[in-house]
């Protein structure tokens, strides 16, 4: 697995490739990067990671040789949907791209390509790059595989320690593997399959944990998309 060291392995670019790009949308690609890398997109690692990849944009003034945290954050707030619209999730959690800022990481992706590492190779995403994370995956599952998976997500672990509270949507959204701008509908489905094992399995704990999950994210799972009626 990735950890959060590994991105001090990437290379900058050249600032000639990035210099006429708006903070707001090379903060999107590195948040983009932290989330197929599996890193969680904290503002530390994002900072890192932006200064890392852009050190004339994200340096410290002065300081050329570290970050500046400052500049990470206010691209942040950027992001926000009432300004740039890049990112719907910024929590102590992490920062998440809507929609449109998953188009903003890619469009760049096709502009500036992917990252390298510091000896010149490719790196090895833990996430497939596509609108539902996991969507190539193979569509014969056995129930007590699926189950066992269930058993290791935070999700669940936060209902079997009675810490069902402090749930909110990113941990739903990590659950089911897809991204905040996935499909409802696809959201849905990926926690009707999880139904349909545990109730061949018959466990009754899961499926305890399924009727809270859809009872607490109700709303969120039936969200209609911008412009939908």
């Amino acid at each position: 697995m990735t950890k959060a060291n590994d991105i001090l392995e990437l290379l900058p670019f050249q600032g000639e490739k990035y210099d006429s790009i708006a903070l707001t949308s090379l903060t999107a690609y590195s948040v983009y990067w932290l989330s197929q890398l599996g890193i969680p997109a904290s503002l530390e690692n994002l900072a890192v990671l932006n200064f890392r990849l852009f050190p004339t944009k994200f340096a410290m003034v002065g300081w050329p040789q570290f970050p500046d945290f400052n500049r990470t954050s206010r691209s942040v707030l950027q992001m926000r949907p009432k300004y740039k619209n890049l990112a719907t999730s910024i929590t102590k959690k992490g920062v998440f791209l809507n929609e449109n800022g998953q188009k903003e990481a890619e469009s760049l992706l096709t502009r500036l390509g992917a990252p390298l590492l510091s000896d010149g190779s490719q790196i090895v995403t833990e996430n497939p790059i596509a609108s539902t994370r996991g969507s190539g995956r193979p569509r014969t599952i056995h129930p007590e595989d699926q189950i066992q998976k269930l058993k290791g997500s935070k999700l669940y672990q936060m209902y079997k320690e009675s810490r069902w509270l402090e749930a909110e949507a990113i941990d739903l959204v990590d659950f089911l593997e897809v991204y905040d701008h996935t499909p409802s509908k696809e959201k849905r489905r990926r926690l009707n399959e999880y139904r349909e094992a545990a109730e061949q399995l018959n466990d009754p704990s899961v499926i305890d944990f399924l009727r809270q999950t859809e009872e607490k994210f109700h709303n969120y799972l039936h969200r209609e998309p911008r412009g939908g009626r």
